[in-house]
């Protein structure tokens, strides 16, 4: 049995005029792309649109598309521009209720980055850091965590250099952290500690 291709294959097809291909680079990264824009957005429905926008983009744009990147950080790449244009030209209120609707919209599925939302989801963490964090550090901590990318990669798609992604990455942890051991000492310390309460390093030295 032959392996599937990868994407950085399945884009190359596409950019050849494959639309077989490029459905099939679709079927992988909806998901994980919508997931992405719904935390950044706080907004499903908005989501929904620019996950849409962002293929129809890349298709168009495939013929600029370098190969000695990853195809998924060129595609988060436009998604997040997509996201700044739109918020630029219609700035709506977000809906911080967004991940319940991602939840229901969502729940279940294959990909990587879906279970992993699911055990955060359970623990109320994307809600946390929704309430918390900026958008760009929402959007960081889900590249990082969810699509298992590099701060180099992540500095690609949200425009930034790796060292800034570093410090960001760092702070936003260590903010839910302390928000989660104000919320076990208030309780006691009678509630089951978040893993997070470990992902505060007093360094940035754990961050490749």
């Amino acid at each position: 049995m032959s392996e599937a291709p990868t994407l950085e294959e399945l884009a190359r097809r596409a950019r050849a005029g494959s639309t077989h291909a490029f459905a099939e680079l679709v079927g992988r990264l909806e998901r994980p792309l919508f997931h992405f824009l719904a935390l950044r957005t706080g907004c499903a429905a908005d989501a929904e649109e620019l996950t849409q926008a962002a293929f129809v983009r890349a298709w168009r744009k495939l013929a600029l598309y370098d190969d000695r990147w990853a195809f998924s950080t060129w595609l988060f790449t436009i998604a997040r521009r997509e996201a700044v244009s739109q918020r630029r030209a219609n700035a709506r209120h977000t809906d911080r209720r967004a991940l319940q609707e991602v939840s229901e919209l969502h729940a279940d599925g294959p990909e990587p980055g879906d279970a992993m939302a699911a055990r955060e989801r359970s623990d109320g963490l994307w809600e946390l850091a929704t309430r918390l964090l900026n958008a760009e550090q929402r959007s960081a901590l889900w590249l990082r965590y969810a699509e298992d990318m590099t701060p180099m990669e992540i500095g690609r798609v949200l425009a930034k250099q790796p060292t800034t992604i570093r410090v960001m990455l760092w702070r936003a942890r260590r903010a839910l952290a302390q928000h989660l051991q104000a919320e076990f000492d208030d309780d006691g310390g009678t509630r089951e500690r978040h893993p997070l309460h470990a992902m505060a390093p007093d360094s940035l030295a754990g961050e490749s």
